[in-house]
């Protein structure tokens, strides 16, 4: 408030002074040449403090203006670096979880492949057990119907000389029984040939 009151002041002083001058001025004659440059003195004393004021305050607000931007240009200088700065932790952070999640994805991939590596082998082996033991069983079974077969047939070859052997002999003894009969018929006949020749004798006596 006292600025303003010493500038009032001051504008009051130099109006004054102006009145003074345009009084002179005017008790001059019109075509005095000091006329004209009373004007500009009556003008630069009426105007030319205010207007000397104005562009004071005017220096002074394009100064603070330019504080406030230089102000404002560092505090966004400040902020756009502290972003930066967050955004670039944040995406290497960003980026070593990914990374880490990569390389915890690789290493389960990895096993995974792995364990399906040894099912596979383990697979192989078993079938290969497997494949083995049907080949023995086969084996087995083919041998022993093998020896089954033999020991039939040696049966039935051992049940067919038997039993021709026993027809064999059946017939010998048919043959046996026959001849004898043969032998025994003959004996009798000719034993009735006897009686029957011994009779005729004794009716002939």
């Amino acid at each position: 408030m006292s600025r303003s009151i010493s500038t009032d002041q001051s504008v009051g002083a130099h109006r004054s002074q102006a009145q003074n001058t345009l009084n002179d001025t005017e008790s001059a004659h019109p075509d005095d040449p000091s006329a004209s440059g009373n004007l500009d003195k009556i003008r630069d004393i009426l105007f030319g403090a205010q207007a000397r004021e104005h562009d004071r305050r005017f220096a002074q607000l394009e100064q603070h203006l330019l504080r406030e931007a230089t102000d404002l240009r560092n505090d966004l200088k400040r902020r756009f670096e502290s972003l930066e700065f967050y955004i670039k932790k944040e995406v290497e952070s960003l980026t070593g979880r990914l990374s880490k999640e990569q390389d915890v994805r690789g290493e389960s991939v990895t096993r995974l492949t792995q364990d399906l590596m040894q099912l596979a082998a383990t697979l192989e082996e078993k079938a290969h057990r497997l494949e083995q033991q049907a080949n023995q069983a086969q084996s087995h079974v083919l041998q022993q119907l093998t020896e089954r077969t033999n020991e039939l047939a040696d049966d039935v070859r051992t049940r067919h000389a038997e039993t021709t052997s026993a027809l064999e002999g059946a017939v010998r003894d048919l043959r046996a029984e026959k001849t004898d009969r043969a032998a025994l018929a003959a004996i009798l006949l000719e034993a009735a040939q006897r009686l029957s020749n011994g009779e005729a004798s004794s009716s002939r006596a």
